[in-house]
């Protein structure tokens, strides 16, 4: 049968039809996501640092930032030193009113003081009672409220100073504030800047880890597909010199049943389920038949005692078989015997005649790319059989196992499980 040159729209890749009819919003959203993850980082560092600073910036650009107080301190300046001078009988009259009007004119200023209320809020003292206090001194025989006057200035001048710690105490909470929120900021950034980084190296492993798992996929199917390509290739070129009709009709036999075996095994889009996660195509399948199609100048099958029909995938079965056939020929020269033992679960012998395996190698050669060693042909091949084989035994629920044969050479023993009662392959 030709392959069709075209795909119809059934066999569209499901993902492409996805891409194909996602919404505009939807293409944005596939296209700009690792950009956008990337920048948040940077969005939430910026957000924070902006949450930080402003109300750092906000206090600093207030004038009441740079508050000295240095008005209540000047009042209290103003009344000691017109009291000072009053007392001293060296001050002449002009110098005396100099400094009792520029005390009058502070106290009778409040718009000299800044946050004046505030002042006044954190204690007892007012500039109002410094005014009455001071103005009454200045009566004639009342000189006694000029200290009272000076008390009190200095109580106010203390509610200043308190002021300024208030404004400080502030300050520091801010800056506080910010030192929290600048290792806030450079906390979330490293975390996740470390998150993104960890998410792109597990995409990157991951993406390693399908790119081994197909470059092995690939392999293992170049390996199952060399057989039967190296048969059909033989079995075209005898059919051109085929004399008889049953010649003909033989290899037109091998023909087709080599194409069928590169049909099975070529499915590229299906290389997963072939050789990693194996789906089974499960069937009655005659074994002793399957065996006897071995049946080769250098292979000796013995027949079952009787006729036995198991539950099987007879192409993987048929793989796993040609597998086992093909490297006890490699490994030996002699003749290759192949069986099967009927007891609870079937088992299939494939026995050759060659040196034999040490214990200590068996689990080794199932690995990919491991070959047997002690034979001229030990460097041949790819050292897939083995890993291919063991795959498919185990998708059949049961095991294949290599061992030391009695007599000399090496025993694989291919044992077949049962299907579950749920019709899945145990895996």
């Amino acid at each position: 049968m030709k392959a069709s040159p075209a795909r119809d729209s059934a066999s569209i890749d499901p993902e492409l039809k996805g891409e194909r009819a996602a919404t505009p919003l939807g293409r944005f959203i596939r296209r700009w996501s690792d950009p956008l993850v990337a920048v948040i980082p940077l969005l939430l560092t910026v957000i924070l640092l902006v949450s930080g600073f402003t109300p750092i910036l906000r206090t600093l650009s207030d004038p009441n930032a740079s508050w000295t107080g240095f008005a209540y301190q000047a009042l209290l300046d103003k009344i000691t030193g017109y009291a000072l001078a009053l007392s001293d009988s060296a001050t002449s009259p002009a110098r005396l009113t100099t400094l009792r009007d520029q005390a009058l004119s502070s106290t009778n200023n409040p718009a000299e003081y800044p946050d004046l209320k505030i002042v006044e809020s954190i204690g007892e003292a007012r500039l109002s009672r410094v005014r009455v206090l001071f103005r009454e001194a200045l009566l004639p025989g009342n000189r006694r409220f000029l200290g009272a006057a000076i008390r009190e200035a200095a109580l106010l001048n203390e509610q200043s100073h308190e002021r300024i710690h208030m404004i400080q105490n502030e300050h520091a909470s801010q800056l506080e504030q910010l030192r929290f929120v600048l290792l806030a900021a450079a906390a979330l950034s490293g975390l996740l800047s470390t998150g993104l980084i960890w998410r792109s190296l597990t995409l990157w492993r991951r993406q390693e880890r399908a790119l081994a798992l197909q470059r092995e996929l690939l392999s293992l199917a170049s390996h199952e597909l060399r057989r039967p390509l190296q048969s059909l290739l033989i079995a075209t070129d005898l059919l051109r010199t085929a004399r008889t009709p049953e010649d003909r009709l033989h290899f037109l036999g091998v023909v087709e049943d080599s194409a069928a075996q590169v049909a099975t095994r070529a499915d590229l889009d299906r290389l997963a389920d072939m050789y990693d996660n194996v789906q089974l195509q499960r069937q009655p399948t005659d074994l002793g038949a399957l065996l006897a199609s071995f049946s080769a100048r250098r292979v000796s099958v013995t027949p079952p005692a009787a006729p036995l029909v198991w539950s099987a995938d007879p192409d993987k079965l048929r793989q796993i078989i040609e597998n086992l056939v093909e490297n006890a020929l490699r490994y030996s020269t002699g003749q290759v015997m192949l069986s099967m033992q009927a007891a609870e679960l079937p088992e299939i012998w494939v026995q050759d005649s060659g040196q034999g395996i040490q214990s200590s190698d068996v689990e080794r050669l199932f690995q990919p790319g491991q070959r047997g060693a002690g034979s001229e042909v030990a460097t041949s091949g790819r050292g897939l059989g083995l890993t291919v084989a063991r795959k498919l035994a185990r998708a059949h629920g049961g095991e294949l196992l290599l061992e030391a044969a009695p007599g000399g050479g090496t025993r694989a023993v291919l044992r077949l499980g049962r299907p579950d009662s749920s019709g899945r392959t145990p895996q």
